[in-house]
């Protein structure tokens, strides 16, 4: 595929890394009921550093610069006009290019820097699991010394998490061995 390129408001972003999350898998095998025109690049994982601004981004507005590292989330823009986007789907906007390549396109708005001496490939699965963990304990409305509980896969980094931020951790798992 050609290398893309950006519309006034993005950044281009040569990546690095990229994590695989289940929900991608799901698309790729046609688990999913609903279908993205192709060609349609998937992963929401991603790290890379910027290589080009559209016209609209500077430095100054988006404290951005050529080199930086930055994470990719799993909306990284939309289109608000595709037919994703007018029925509530923004995550399969067809404007928006996913990790699973050399190049991407990131809305400038959407772009998270982040610090230069992070480990891309064991930073990139933040995006999904460690986004989506850190969100649940977030709106949990638990407050510092309040006891939770973790269900399931995912949970060790939940419980780092919580740790973090000063919950008290029960851990539930299925299997006898854990």
């Amino acid at each position: 595929m050609p290398i893309p390129q950006p519309g006034p408001n993005d950044v281009l972003v040569k990546l690095i890394a990229s994590g695989i999350c289940h929900s991608d898998l799901s698309a790729a095998s046609g688990d999913w009921d609903i279908k993205a025109p192709l060609p349609f690049i998937l992963g929401h994982e991603g790290i890379g550093r910027i290589v080009e601004f559209g016209e609209n981004v500077t430095p100054e507005k988006y404290n951005l610069k050529l080199g930086d590292l930055i994470g990719i989330q799993f909306i990284q823009g939309t289109c608000l006009k595709c037919e994703f986007c007018l029925d509530g789907r923004e995550t399969l906007c067809t404007t928006k290019s996913g990790a699973y390549a050399e190049y991407a396109l990131i809305n400038a708005d959407f772009a998270v820097k982040l610090p230069d001496g992070l480990d891309p490939f064991k930073s990139a699965p933040l995006y999904c699991a460690g986004v989506t963990m850190y969100k649940a304990l977030k709106v949990s409305q638990a407050r510092s010394n309040d006891w939770i509980s973790i269900v399931g896969v995912g949970g060790s980094l939940g419980i780092k998490y919580a740790k973090a931020m000063g919950f008290r951790v029960i851990a539930i798992v299925a299997e006898k061995d854990q």
